[in-house]
């Protein structure tokens, strides 16, 4: 351990660099400072490429820069020591340090070379300006077409808006018209009415201006939802029933009417209006000759998606023998049923209960 401790550090029979030198003090000054200002910029140089290379991680082949680091770390260390050597004769490890740089050297070089073709096939500067300068036209003028769309989007969307308020518009007065023609309808009606002097046409048309104020208040339910298609068929049901109470001076006949709330639409509105308008009407005709009771109307959704409408009414009933079938009014029920699609049922227990099963999860 002692001999190569020794051959590295003072080998036996060298004196230091200096005697080469005669120990001239310009010479010895001129080494030293050569060496020792070269030996800085070599520590200088590599530190700032590490720097470099650190804070651009997107270089490609950055294991080069840090290979060239070692390798000019090297250098800067063989000249330091050369100032060393002048009064030191560690030349065993001046050769180590030389050995080292020349491996670095060898392994700089022999890896360089065939990155030479890889680094020159990249992109210049001028090049990616002009790739830029490629994509930003593209991208220009890729906007500039978007920009083209999003206008003609833009005003046919306007377009539509325009057409669809023309069109609510215009079934907005549609509906209003309708309805203005049917209480037109309805005041000849009452005129009518008050002439004559037979009960039972008067009372047919009392039956009839029910019926009319019913397509009259679907129409005025679809004009004053949002959509002009649906609306809401509970307060519809709440609002007919109760007109057509009021109207038949049944002073003391309770109402009660339980609808869930249900958006349904023009051709499903009116029939059903007008089955409530016949049953309820009937209900107060035939069910209180005392002129007092109780008629409830109902509709819900049953668990198999069907609809069940319900009129019932806790009045004297039906007599042994007796039927309303073959009546106008039950002629039309049954018509409008058969044009919903459903199934009818009347039951006599405490009064009268007709209750229509309509099938179909959605009426609007």
């Amino acid at each position: 351990m002692g001999a190569i401790w020794d051959w590295l550090i003072n080998p036996s029979g060298l004196t230091p660099h200096g005697f080469c030198l005669s120990w001239a003090p310009g010479l010895v000054a001129t080494h030293v400072i050569a060496d020792a200002l070269i030996g800085l910029s070599y520590f200088s140089i590599p530190l700032a490429i590490a720097a470099f290379v650190r804070q651009r991680p997107d270089i490609r082949y950055s294991w080069v820069a840090y290979l060239f680091v070692a390798f000019i770390l090297a250098c800067g260390t063989t000249h330091l020591w050369a100032i060393l050597i002048l009064w030191f004769p560690a030349y065993g490890v001046e050769g180590v340090i030389k050995a080292i740089t020349a491996m670095l050297s060898i392994a700089t070089a022999a890896l360089l070379w065939p990155l030479i073709p890889k680094i020159v096939a990249l992109p210049s500067a001028k090049q990616l300006e002009q790739v830029n300068a490629t994509l930003a036209q593209r991208v220009a003028e890729r906007t500039a077409e978007l920009e083209a769309v999003n206008g003609q989007l833009t005003e046919a969307l306007a377009d539509r808006t325009r057409a669809l308020a023309q069109r609510d518009l215009l079934l907005r007065e549609v509906y209003h018209r309708v309805k203005n023609n049917l209480q037109i309808i309805d005041g000849m009606l009452a005129m009518q009415s008050r002439r004559l002097d037979d009960e039972s046409a008067r009372s047919a048309l009392a039956t009839m201006r029910g019926r009319v104020y019913a397509l009259g208040l679907v129409h005025h339910q679809l004009m004053e939802s949002t959509d002009l298609e649906t609306f809401d068929i509970a307060p519809f049901l709440r609002e007919l029933a109760d007109n057509i109470v009021q109207g038949g001076s049944a002073e003391n006949v309770e109402l009660s009417v339980e609808a869930a709330p249900l958006p349904v639409g023009l051709d499903f509105a009116i029939p059903l209006g007008l089955i409530v308008t016949e049953l309820v009407t009937n209900s107060l005709k035939h069910a209180f000759p005392d002129g007092k009771g109780r008629i409830e109307v109902s509709l819900v959704r049953l668990d198999d998606g069907r609809l069940e409408l319900a009129v019932s009414d806790n009045g004297k009933g039906y007599a042994p023998g007796e039927t309303k079938t073959g009546s106008l009014g039950g002629t039309i029920i049954e018509g409008l049923v058969t044009q919903l699609g459903g199934t009818m049922k009347v039951r006599h227990d405490k009064g009268v209960r007709t209750e229509i099963t309509i099938p179909g999860a959605a009426p609007a």
